[in-house]
């Protein structure tokens, strides 16, 4: 479990009271954090990173302290094993997207570099510079520079909510994939509580530094239709349609497009509705 216990006097918006939390989070969980402007949600971010020092607080992840105000334990943030991305990509402007990922990985030859880009289709640019790509592109620089510490956890801190909701919804999808693959311990705070409840295993409310559980939405029924998003990987030209493969849990699903498909590139993650009985075997998407 990841243990965090927190308390400080903060600045609300109804006037100063004390941030109080006590919360513990399965190991490999992904956890959504929401609640209104200055409720403390990057305070509590901040506290897990080592960037915040509370006045009591205890972080402990499995086995191990990371700050223990009692004992006199504090390690700094390069002793701990996390990764932060923020709203601002907050990339070096002057390194290449591969120098970026690199800069964060153990040593410049460490195969998770190439492994990263590629899990996110950034391969193809990885010679560029940030100011050269889109703002969803630098943030999957940011969230696959954040993966390559190998972190035990991962601090997201609105990291999506600048992006049109089509990117937002593509980004989305490939955070909950490769939370899955590399088995982070997760905390996505964000103002959208629809984005958490479709990819949070369990979601918190903060409201004026009191924390609280609150349970996830059931997911409605889909009589006929359902949705799949993944990376694409081929694009095949026909005489009067598109095929497009799709690169989806670890499977290649190929689907049927008109022309319009043709703005689509490799490498960028789109969202289908499919029928769900033909998804496995020939899937046609509208």
């Amino acid at each position: 479990m990841l243990h965090l216990q927190a308390r400080m006097n903060l600045l609300f918006a109804s006037g100063p009271a004390p941030l109080e939390v006590a919360v513990s989070l399965k190991i490999g969980s992904l956890t959504g954090l929401c609640g209104p402007s200055g409720s403390g949600k990057t305070t509590l971010l901040r506290i897990l990173a080592g960037l915040t020092m509370p006045e009591k607080g205890i972080v402990r992840v499995g086995e191990r302290t990371w700050l223990d105000t009692e004992h006199r334990i504090n390690l700094a943030t390069q002793q701990r094993k996390v990764g932060m991305v923020f709203q601002d990509a907050a990339l070096f402007p002057n390194m290449s997207v591969r120098q970026n990922v690199e800069f964060a990985a153990e040593n410049r030859r460490d195969p998770i570099v190439d492994e990263l880009l590629e899990r996110v289709g950034l391969t193809n640019l990885a010679d560029r510079k940030p100011a050269t790509l889109s703002g969803g592109q630098r943030q999957r620089v940011a969230l696959i520079r954040a993966l390559a510490r190998r972190p035990q956890v991962l601090l997201l801190d609105e990291p999506f909510s600048a992006l049109d909701r089509e990117t937002r919804d593509q980004l989305l999808i490939e955070l909950l994939r490769l939370h899955r693959q590399f088995g982070t311990t997760t905390v996505l705070v964000s103002h959208h509580q629809e984005e958490i409840q479709r990819v949070a295993d369990q979601f918190i409310e903060l409201k004026e530094g009191k924390a609280s559980f609150r349970e996830k939405k059931s997911e409605p029924d889909s009589a006929s239709r359902q949705q799949v998003s993944g990376l694409i990987t081929g694009i095949d030209v026909k005489a009067n349609r598109v095929q497009v493969q799709i690169w989806l849990n670890d499977a290649t699903i190929t689907v049927n497009r008109p022309h319009k498909a043709l703005k689509w590139q490799v490498g960028d993650t789109i969202t289908l509705d499919v029928e769900p009985a033909t998804t496995a075997e020939n899937p046609t998407g509208d």
